[in-house]
């Protein structure tokens, strides 16, 4: 490693990535589980708004579901520093396997109240508030230091990926059977990684820190001191919060502005289309782009994005909507994969779990909030006018650069 991180003339490929045996099992398992993550993330959609109508519900649904990342965020990245990364990761996905299974056995009958519905998705998200930051901090451990941005890209790959494959078989299950059949396969979908997890050796936290305030928070100390990672992480926070409220109202825009069945084999490819949109983005970063600075793509994602979220904005026609929601996926998709690179570049192994949950803390600490707000301001308003503010609010994020430096340990939270 140079004083700036991994040279991006030395960056290893997708394939030797792929070559290492415990990334490369991790990278299965966590494909077929987030196969039955996304399935059940299209879903939970859908019968939010079929009990509701209500894009204030729908803003909600995605509070609960990503609020917990918000609160356990610091927590998990701080064991994911300090304690055996692997029971911690199989205890969180333990979790979340047990309460998915609780939620398909409370939908047996086909009904369930609103704020029963809430409990249930909130708890869930607790098992992934630990889980994310701790699964960030591996991956270099795991892949290597070389292989690190093509694992990223790999790992965003596979996550757009299964967003194709989990909607388009969730659409088909639930309108064939129903809700309960496609909660219990995504809670089975949970083994696959639960036994890579298991079958792999993860090595455990390397952080010295002595105070509560070190384990904690430290992450916040080494963003602020070194803007080469702090810079990613506020601009990933600014484009969470003013940019991605429309992820929560995917259902909303199916039924008020295209006029089709949120339920509806129409809406399992529209959403298929903004998870093919996205694994074009993230491959291109990992693969076109892989040796391209994060400070070179950013900016061309945002101004992307902003083009296809207006366009999708104004679009009332579904035959328009398929190629719009597939460009806003592929630009979204393009700036985190890149921003990931960007920090984690830049930090060494001792300070890298807590530093990850502020990456997650950037994103799903932000976006259920962000969809709380926007749930209010489009029933006062218009989905039209929370898609054409987002696009407008990532053409001014085009003003923040991404500067470079040195690599980062936890020496640099020394006073």
């Amino acid at each position: 490693m140079t004083s700036a991180g991994v040279d991006p003339d030395a960056r290893g490929t997708a394939r030797d990535a792929l070559a290492v045996a415990g990334f490369r099992r991790l990278f299965i398992g966590t494909t077929l589980s987030n196969t039955g993550r996304w399935l059940q993330t299209a879903a939970l959609g859908v019968l939010g708004w079929k009990i509701s109508e209500s894009s204030a519900y729908l803003g909600a649904i995605i509070f609960a579901q990503l609020g917990p990342l918000g609160l356990l965020s610091l927590i998990g990245g701080s064991l994911a520093d300090t304690t055996d990364r692997r029971k911690l990761l199989m205890t969180a996905q333990i979790w979340q396997m047990v309460f998915t299974f609780v939620l398909a056995a409370a939908l047996i009958d086909g009904e369930i109240g609103k704020s029963s519905l809430l409990i249930l998705v909130f708890v869930i998200g607790l098992g992934q508030g630990l889980y994310a930051p701790a699964l960030t901090s591996v991956i270099p451990a795991i892949a290597g230091e070389r292989n690190l941005s093509a694992a990223i890209a790999l790992n965003s790959m596979q996550t757009n990926g299964t967003r194709i494959v989990g909607p388009a078989i969730g659409g088909l299950l639930v309108s064939r059977f129903g809700f309960a059949e496609v909660f219990a396969l995504n809670g089975a979908s949970y083994l696959f990684v639960i036994t890579a997890i298991y079958r792999t050796n993860i090595p455990a936290g390397t952080a010295t820190a002595r105070t509560f305030r070190e384990r904690v928070f430290g992450g916040f100390r080494a963003a602020r001191r070194a803007p080469q990672v702090g810079r990613p992480l506020i601009l990933m926070f600014l484009f969470a919060l003013l940019c991605l409220p429309f992820i929560g109202q995917l259902p909303a825009i199916a039924e008020v502005n295209l006029m089709i069945d949120s339920q509806s084999t129409s809406y399992g490819w529209f959403y298929a289309c903004f998870g093919l949109g996205g694994l074009l983005g993230a491959t291109l970063v990992g693969t076109v782009f892989l040796r391209v600075a994060a400070s070179r793509v950013a900016p061309v994602a945002l101004v992307g994005f902003a083009a296809s979220l207006g366009w999708l904005a104004m679009v009332r026609s579904l035959g328009w909507a398929y190629p719009a929601i597939l460009a806003v996926g592929l630009f979204y998709f393009a700036l985190p994969t890149s921003l990931a690179t960007a920090w984690q570049e830049h930090v060494d192994s001792s300070l890298r779990g807590r530093v990850a949950a502020l990456w997650v803390l950037s994103f799903g600490g932000t976006v259920p909030i962000a969809n709380i707000i926007a749930g209010q301001v489009v029933e006062a308003t218009s989905l039209t006018v929370v898609l054409l503010f987002g696009a407008a609010a990532a053409l001014a994020l085009t003003l923040v650069r991404l500067p470079t430096g040195a690599v980062i340990g936890e020496d640099i939270l020394s006073d």
